[in-house]
């Protein structure tokens, strides 16, 4: 993030959702939020918690995610003007949720597991209009 923002070339728009179960489990907030001040027009970071006790004074996203805060935090899918990819990691279960399962390809000639293939994007991101060239999961 920090390249992309620092290159005074690149015009790329960076908008961040990080979901955790808790407040502090949140990594690198202060330079994400440091990096956001410095940088309107071109990063915007929003926060969801998904544990029981959410702070009373948390004014960020609640839960694991829905087509509602995919609207509010993300943006929206790639059109004729504009090139959107969305970039999705965590727990399996996480991942397939918001974008569907990683298959593999068939076993290499030495019976390694072949390598990782996106697979169909299913879930939230497809429920909320993306194409499956606007994600990649990893």
């Amino acid at each position: 993030i920090r390249i992309v923002l620092e290159d005074d070339t690149d015009r790329t728009q960076i908008q961040l959702l990080s979901i955790n179960r808790y407040e502090e489990d949140i990594l690198m907030r202060n330079e994400l939020d440091e990096l956001a001040k410095q940088h309107p027009d071109r990063l915007s970071v929003s926060y969801s918690l998904t544990g029981q006790q959410v702070p009373e004074d948390w004014d960020g996203h609640m839960g694991r995610g829905s087509v509602e805060m995919v609207k509010k935090a993300l943006p929206p899918p790639s059109d004729d003007q504009t090139t959107t990819i969305v970039f999705v990691c965590g727990t399996d279960g996480f991942r397939d949720k918001w974008a569907g399962p990683i298959a593999r390809a068939p076993p290499l000639a030495d019976g390694s597991k072949g390598p990782k293939i996106q697979g169909p994007l299913l879930g939230i991101l497809r429920d909320a209009g993306y194409d499956a060239s606007d994600v990649f999961k990893y």
